[in-house]
């Protein structure tokens, strides 16, 4: 929004945050009406001058959002009646509502009065883009522009007022002067606009509309219906509360129920909420092909966040009278029905949950998977966690996880030299002693994996077996008894569900089931169980929830049967009845994990139908009812903690009697990204409490606590590199560094012969500006707080934050490990940093010195650097730079190009993960060329491109400026490089050459495959060595 007029100057403030909020959701919802109306007028492309594609999840939640109003003002625009009919855009912002009704529904909008109400400023600008507009202001009868008085445009159809929302006696002096109330409908719709107002005020002007002698509202804002502690309600909230925008009524009114009772309350006669997940589900809103078009328009996987978006935001529909139209009831399960039911049932598994936050940000991952991992020296085994989604990118790593009590003494750090591409959204089946087996993946919707991988507990490697015969990602897997793994359905990319069933084992691969009928389940996401019935011949089981082809969780409950033949396997597939489904339903789930405990099944998190899952149901134990083969759910008891998990994108797994919840994390639509920092332990407790099945309580006195280990094989999805080449002796000592030299140059013919050398060398005695005696710690907030603008800076763990500058210097003063690498102000993914641009106060205190001209020339970015005590991770920039120490000392250490070998650097990486300041003994890094400076404030040091540094303050605050500079004419990464450190053209050709190379050996058998790749190999390293 938007919002409501001026209360100055008390106000002023927060109604400028609450205007601003405007700018950042009509950007989204051009980019929706971009991508998803293409055969329709755009208007907002007359209110956003620079377009931008937001991600699918923030278009599909805006388009959810844009459909939801355009469904109740299409409704109302239908209706008939002899009244005058007025649709009022409470805090309006710049939609163009008025405009879209004209064009979509013209015979019905006819002789509607549409009214624009928000801030007075805003309302001028607004007023102003349509003035200067032909096709905004050539539809509109007789405009008119006053310059005085709160109508700001006049037409025979369309106003704009500008007024506060708040002050309910001027709204009612425009509504009275301007309509015969007595003889009108006024339709009012506020999207995400009152709720920025007071409780009491916004309650105020639902009251004062309701009143009206025939009035409708339409509310579309937030809600809280897992409370303000949810993970996904906490960052909502706290980035409104950045934004100084804070959310009132939804603290007030944190339900669909609260805010049908507040309307009520205020004197409304007819209301009605759904949350928009909910919406989303009823088929009198949208028809399944509807929803399966919108998969057409771009990929889409991100359901299981679509959903938490929907279930925190409402949609009410209120008349001050009773209307004659039957509105479908509400067809979706309410948490409270479904409490009762869960509450009725005897818990079957009691607990209590313990958590343990992880270090240096290990085990931060969603969408892996877990697997056993051998413990070494006669140790328990560990539990880990594979792949995923990390931070920035998809993973290929394992974290580890271990009991507090074993510590760090049992890792067993494998070293896996092969091992599968980084991938999300695949599973990993226990086999037992065996291993784990991996199966598909994808890397993005529509690129699914088929390869599959079998994971060794004894050896710590990976083994590439036989690829399932179609690519899949999301699909469901279960290990039987014999240490087969059956999978079925899934999703080949993001518009095919698959419906088809395989069987794996060791010694025949894969197998195709075929069904013995015509009726079987199509769905991805779902929960495939086993049942401990099962006989040699026949293993027997459930496939429960998951999402159908048309975006709902399914609530159907299949059973299935596999019957092993000796020539061929078959599967029958049944659909159980409408009261099997009804009568559990926390059962259907999609994004949900489970495993076995205590003959029963323990599912954990995920989504559900029309709801949030409430947090004490969000593990819940299924079980076979023996007497009639029934597939029941049964509540949980367990304690919760303080620190509430986000069960989204989670792995689980069990210890014992413990159940292990690892990794999980999601997007929180455009308000940030929840993390689970921790493991979460579930300990049972040695109460049974009536339980189905007693607890052991020897084996419970055992249980403790998980956490995080470490993070293994974390650099590379690919093969190792040839390693043969240098073999440094167990306790071979590096090298003493090499010391870098100084010099004085006098003119730009001298700074051209260290160009020419490409030799890193400190300059000294050149004159840099006066920023070495100005850029003091108060100098430089006082002048950053005159702009009030707000810095970005990257942690080492790639992380963005953004902090106040003046508390970052602080923080620094204080010694606290924080790096500053400054972005271009308001559009760091577009343009490189600048400081004369982003910096313009103080970047007159900067200047190089003459001799250096030819950067200056060839520059390509200047960022300024602050850090504390903390090391800059070892890396390598594509261009040549040169580093002016401004205050503060620096040591770095740098090696060679030729260095880059002993070093671990992933492909296609510039970073490692190598601590080059740390003691490299017995370490490939032993064999390197290190090479020492120390820089003192005024130094600049010329840092070829290519040679590898690390860079630490050593004494309290460094302070630096970074210039980038081109030196080859032609070469470098095409397209945008913000950073200056995507790798040049060739090397990203030769690796797509690599890949297309290794492709032309896999029709070949293994041994015969690896013989010819690695001659090949040879050669190229050779050509290396020789050029």
């Amino acid at each position: 929004m938007k919002g409501g007029g001026r209360l100055r100057p008390k106000a002023s403030k927060q109604d400028d945050s609450i205007m601003g909020t405007n700018n950042s959701s009509i950007v989204s919802k051009r980019s929706v009406e971009r991508l998803y109306y293409p055969n329709e007028p755009h208007f907002f492309r007359y209110f956003v001058k620079k377009p931008q594609r937001r991600a699918p999840l923030i278009n599909r939640g805006y388009w959810l959002r844009m459909k939801a109003i355009d469904h109740v003002v299409s409704q109302f625009l239908k209706e008939t009646t002899e009244k005058k009919k007025i649709i009022v855009n409470l805090g309006c912002g710049y939609d163009p509502l008025p405009w879209q009704s004209w064009a979509r529904y013209p015979e019905a909008s006819r002789d509607v009065t549409f009214v624009d109400i928000d801030y007075k400023d805003l309302v001028i600008r607004k007023r102003d883009m349509v003035q200067q507009t032909s096709e905004l202001n050539s539809v509109l009868k007789n405009p008119q522009f006053p310059e005085d008085g709160d109508v700001l445009l006049r037409s025979e159809q369309y106003l704009q007022v500008g007024c506060d929302l708040r002050d309910l006696t001027r709204l009612e002096k425009f509504f009275s002067s301007e309509f015969d109330l007595s003889n009108s409908v006024v339709f009012c719709t506020a999207e995400v606009s009152i709720a920025y107002m007071d409780v009491e005020t916004s309650d105020a002007l639902i009251k004062w509309i309701g009143s009206l002698p025939y009035s409708r509202f339409c509310l579309l804002e937030q809600l809280l219906p897992g409370g303000p502690s949810h993970p996904f309600a906490k960052t909502m909230l706290a980035h409104f509360d950045k934004l100084q925008t804070p959310l009132r009524p939804v603290l007030a009114y944190p339900t669909t129920q609260d805010q049908e009772n507040r309307f009520k309350k205020a004197g409304w006669a007819d209301v009605r909420a759904r949350n928009l997940w909910e919406l989303w589900g009823s088929l009198d809103f949208l028809s399944s092909e509807e929803r399966m078009q919108l998969d057409e328009i771009e990929p889409f996987d991100e359901w299981e966040e679509f959903a938490l978006f929907g279930c925190h935001y409402t949609l009410l529909e209120a008349s001050n009278v009773h209307l004659t139209t039957n509105q479908p009831h509400n067809t979706a399960t309410t948490a409270s029905d479904s409490s009762a039911k869960l509450d009725s049932q005897v818990a079957s598994f009691n607990g209590k949950m313990v958590y343990t936050e992880s270090a240096k940000s290990n085990g931060i991952r969603r969408f892996g998977a877990s697997l056993s991992v051998k413990g070494e020296n006669g140790c328990p085994d560990l539990k880990g966690n594979f792949g995923g989604m990390g931070v920035n990118n998809r993973l290929g790593s394992i974290d580890i996880f271990t009991s507090v009590s074993q510590g760090g003494s049992t890792s067993p750090g494998p070293t896996l030299r092969v091992k599968p591409e980084t991938r999300m959204c695949h599973t990993l089946t226990e086999i037992g002693d065996c291993g784990s087996l991996l199966v598909g993946g994808r890397s993005s919707p529509d690129k699914a994996f088929a390869d599959c991988w079998l994971y060794s507990k004894l050896s710590h490697t990976w083994e590439r077996v036989d690829d399932i015969p179609v690519a899949r990602y999301r699909h469901s897997a279960s290990t039987l008894d014999d240490g087969s793994v059956l999978v079925t359905g899934g999703k080949k990319d993001s518009k095919t569900v698959l419906s088809d069933t395989y069987l794996w084992n060791r010694q025949t691969g894969w197998r195709e089931c075929l069904p013995e009928q015509d009726g079987k389940p199509l769905v991805f996401g779902a929960l495939m169980i086993s049942d401990v019935t099962s006989t040699a011949l026949k293993t027997n089981g459930f496939l429960v929830g998951g999402m159908s082809t048309d975006g709902r969780v399914s609530t159907d409950l299949w059973s299935w049967e596999l019957n092993k033949y000796p020539r061929e396997l078959s599967i029958r597939w049944t659909c159980h009845s409408e009261a099997d489904k009804a009568r559990n339903p926390y059962m259907h789930r999609f994004g949900a994990c489970w495993t076995q405990h205590d003959e029963k099944s323990l599912v954990v998190g995920g989504i559900i139908p029309g709801n949030l899952i409430p947090e004490h149901a969000e593990i819940v134990a299924l079980d076979t009812e023996r007497e009639t083969g029934r597939l029941e759910t049964y509540s949980t008891n367990v304690e919760r903690c303080d620190t509430r998990p986000l069960l989204i994108g989670h792995s689980i797994t069990t210890s014992g009697r413990s159940l292990l919840v690892m990794g999980g994390g999601a997007v929180c639509f455009s308000f940030g990204t929840f993390w689970n920092k921790g493991c979460y332990t579930i300990l049972p407790t040695e109460e049974d409490g009536g339980n189905l099945h007693a607890l052991d309580k020897q084996a419970t006195g055992g249980s403790e606590p998980w956490s995080c280990l470490n993070t293994v094989d974390s650099e590379s999805s690919h093969p190792p590199k040839i390693s043969s080449r240098f073999s440094p002796l167990e306790n071979e000592k590096p090298r003493e560094p090499i010391t870098i030299g100084r010099k004085k140059i006098s003119s730009w013919v001298d700074f051209a012969a260290i160009l020419s050398s490409a030799e890193p060398i400190i300059l000294e005695g050149l004159d840099i500006g006066s920023c070495t005696d100005l850029w003091t710690n108060s100098y430089l907030v006082t002048v950053h707080r005159a702009n009030e603008d707000r810095m970005d800076f990257v942690s080492k763990n790639f992380q963005y934050v953004t902090k106040d500058f003046g508390n970052f210097i602080e923080s620094i003063e204080k010694g606290e490990k924080l790096y500053l690498r400054s972005l271009a102000v308001g559009k760091p993914s577009e343009l490189p940093a600048d400081i004369s641009r982003d910096f313009p106060e103080i970047s007159g205190d900067f200047h190089l010195p003459p001799q250096l001209a030819a950067v200056e020339e060839n520059q390509h970015s200047s960022p300024l650097r602050i850090s504390g005590p903390v090391s800059m991770w070892l890396h390598y920039d594509v261009m040549s730079n040169v580093l002016c120490q401004i205050r503060g000392q620096k040591r770095l250490l740098l090696f060679p190009p030729g260095d880059v070998e002993y070093f671990d650097f992933a492909a296609g990486a510039s970073s490692s993960s190598v601590d080059a300041f740390g003691d490299l003994t017995g370490s490939k890094a032993a064999a390197s060329h290190p090479h020492e400076a120390n820089l003192n404030p005024g130094d600049i040091l010329f840092l070829p491109s290519l040679w590898l540094h690390t860079a630490k303050p050593l004494d309290g605050v460094s302070v630096s400026v970074n210039v980038f500079f081109r030196g080859l004419q032609h070469g470098y990464a095409a397209g945008k490089d913000v950073y200056g450190n995507r790798d040049l053209q060739a090397y990203e050709k030769g690796r797509q050459d690599i890949v297309k190379l290794s492709k032309m050996f896999e029709n070949l058998p293994p041994d015969i495959r690896k013989f010819y790749l690695l001659r090949l190999a040879d050669e190229l390293d050779q050509k290396a060595r020789s050029s």
